[in-house]
């Protein structure tokens, strides 16, 4: 779905930008969920990831995206997460409380076919999906390795522990 042209573009109520632990590559999602905004693929954009850093990775992204002229207003941010699993539990459970229910995620492209996956078992609907590139062909097979390693655990967790409904 990169670089569609602005009539193309699914719409949602909610574009999804997960978090990541590297730097570069969480400034290359944050400007493709800022881009799609500007583009008018939802109003809002949400910032997903706690992660393991010192600070949240939302609160990194939400610096990053008021930077590139996001208003504040159109922003919500989702802390609390450390994993992909985290991330769809508990951005569902923030915009189920703002009465949105459709994402457009956006992740590095291996990634994403397990996260919505996921966020679909957490109860949203994918109006769709826009894919960041790795740096490297071996970067990219090593995380379509990681990825296929990390789905049979994350389904098994999804399913013995239901997401909670506040």
């Amino acid at each position: 779905m990169n670089n569609l042209p602005a009539r193309s573009l699914p719409k949602a109520d909610a574009i999804v930008v997960l978090g990541c632990a590297r730097s570069a590559r969480l400034r290359r999602r944050v400007e493709c969920g800022v881009r799609l905004y500007r583009q008018g693929a939802a109003p809002m954009l949400v910032l997903s990831g706690g992660g393991n850093g010192p600070g949240p990775e939302a609160e990194i992204m939400r610096r990053l995206a008021a930077g590139r002229g996001v208003p504040q207003a159109a922003l919500l941010i989702e802390a609390c997460s450390r994993d992909t699993l985290g991330n769809a539990r508990e951005t569902a459970l923030l915009l189920r409380a703002n009465g949105l229910r459709s994402v457009l995620l956006v992740s590095d492209r291996t990634h994403l076919p397990r996260a919505a996956l996921l966020f679909r078992l957490a109860g949203l609907e994918i109006s769709g999906w826009t894919g960041i590139r790795q740096s490297s062909p071996w970067r990219e097979l090593a995380a379509v390795i990681s990825e296929l390693a990390a789905l049979p655990t994350n389904l098994v967790q999804a399913c013995r522990r239901p997401p909670v409904q506040r």
